[in-house]
C-alpha cells in the first residue's frame, strides 16, 4: 500500500558534479508532473518525466535539480579585450566631454557592455544523462520508500477503523431481535387500549408482527457487510498497486448496506448505530483517495494494447483464482 504523499532530497558532489534534487507529492485523481530544470538540463526533461512515470502512477508531483557542473567554472569564461578598450575609451571620453569622473569606470564597465562572458560549451548530453539518470534513481529509491511508509500507517488507521465498524455492527446484531419484540408489545398495548370497542382476530394480529418482521429485516445487509469485512481485512493485509480502487469500490457497498440498514430500522439504537458507522466509514473514504493504484500496472504489463484488456485480464484472472 503506497500513499500520493512523499518526499525526497538528494545531495550529491564529486570531483566534476554539485547535484541537489527534490521531490515531493501530494493528492491528484492522475499523474501531473512539475519539472524546474537548470538551463543545461532542458535536454533530459521528456528523459525525467518518463523515469518519474515509470515508478508513479498518481499524484500531484514537484521535482526540481540544482545541477553545477564544475568544468563549466571560470576557466571557461572569456574577456572580450577590444570591446573592453573601446568601451574604456568611450569612457574616458565622456569624463572630458563633460568635465566629470566615473566613480568606478571598471564596475560600471564589467557590469554594463558585456565584457566578460561565458564561452558557449556543448553540453554532453550523454554524460549528463548517464549521473542525472543513476541519482534520479536514488532518489526516487528513497522517495517511493516515504511513500509506503506513509501507507503503512493509512493500513493500521484503515484496519483500527474497521475493528470500529465491526464493533458497531456486533451492536446491531445484539439489537435486532428487539426491534420485532418492542414492535409487538406496542401493537398489543395499542390492541389493549381499544379492544373494549372492537373485536381483533389473533390470526390478524399475527400476520401484522410478521409483515413488519419481514419489512425491517436487516439480515441480509448484516450477512452483505460481514462478507465485505473479511474483503477489507484481506485487502489491508496485501499489497497490490491497484487495491486502492478496489478498496475504494468495496467502501461504496459498505456505506450503501448501512445506507439500507439506517432505512429499514424502527429502532433508535440501531439508527444511532448505522449514523455512527457511516461517520466512521467517511473517515476511511476520504483517506482512500491517498491511496496510490492502478495506472502503475500499464507499465508493467506493456504485452496489452490497452487499457480496457488489460482490465479483462485482471479480471479473468480474478475469477480463476
Amino acid at each position: 500500500m503506497r500513499s500520493m504523499t512523499g518526499y525526497s532530497k538528494l545531495n550529491y558532489e564529486d570531483e566534476n558534479y554539485v547535484i541537489n534534487m527534490e521531490i515531493k507529492s501530494v493528492n491528484n485523481k492522475n499523474l501531473a508532473t512539475k519539472i524546474k530544470l537548470p538551463y543545461n538540463l532542458n535536454l533530459l526533461e521528456s528523459f525525467i518525466r518518463a523515469e518519474i512515470a515509470s515508478q508513479i502512477s498518481r499524484g500531484s508531483i514537484d521535482f526540481r535539480i540544482e545541477f553545477e557542473n564544475k568544468n563549466e567554472s571560470l576557466k571557461n569564461l572569456k574577456y572580450d579585450e577590444n570591446l573592453a578598450k573601446s568601451c574604456m575609451d568611450i569612457l574616458n571620453k565622456m569624463e572630458q566631454d563633460f568635465d566629470d569622473k566615473f566613480s568606478n569606470k571598471l564596475d560600471f564597465l564589467v557590469r554594463n557592455f558585456g565584457v566578460i562572458s561565458q564561452k558557449d560549451l556543448e553540453t554532453d548530453e550523454e554524460k549528463y544523462k548517464e549521473i542525472i539518470d543513476l541519482k534520479l534513481k536514488e532518489l526516487l529509491h528513497n522517495f517511493i520508500k516515504t511513500k509506503v511508509e506513509e501507507g503503512n500507517r493509512l493500513r493500521v488507521f484503515f484496519k483500527e477503523q474497521l475493528n470500529i465498524l465491526k464493533s458497531k455492527l456486533e451492536q446491531v446484531k445484539e439489537l435486532r431481535p428487539q426491534v420485532v419484540e418492542n414492535y409487538k408489545q406496542r401493537l398489543l398495548n395499542n390492541i389493549n387500549s381499544v379492544k373494549a370497542d372492537i373485536n381483533f382476530n389473533e390470526e390478524d394480529i399475527l400476520k401484522e408482527v410478521l409483515l413488519f418482521s419481514d419489512r425491517v429485516d436487516i439480515t441480509e445487509e448484516i450477512s452483505r457487510l460481514e462478507s465485505h469485512f473479511k474483503q477489507l481485512e484481506h485487502e489491508f493485509e496485501i499489497d497490490e498497486i491497484s487495491q486502492g480502487k478496489k478498496i475504494e469500490f468495496i467502501f461504496q457497498e459498505v456505506f450503501r448496506e448501512f445506507n439500507t440498514m439506517g432505512v429499514k430500522s424502527n429502532m433508535y439504537e440501531i439508527s444511532k448505530l448505522v449514523v455512527e458507522s457511516k461517520n466512521e466509514l467517511e473517515k476511511m473514504r476520504e483517506q482512500i483517495m491517498n491511496i496510490e493504484w492502478f495506472n502503475h500496472l500499464l507499465a508493467s504489463h506493456k504485452c496489452f494494447k490497452s487499457s480496457k484488456m488489460l482490465l479483462q485480464h485482471l479480471w479473468t484472472s480474478q475469477q480463476a483464482s
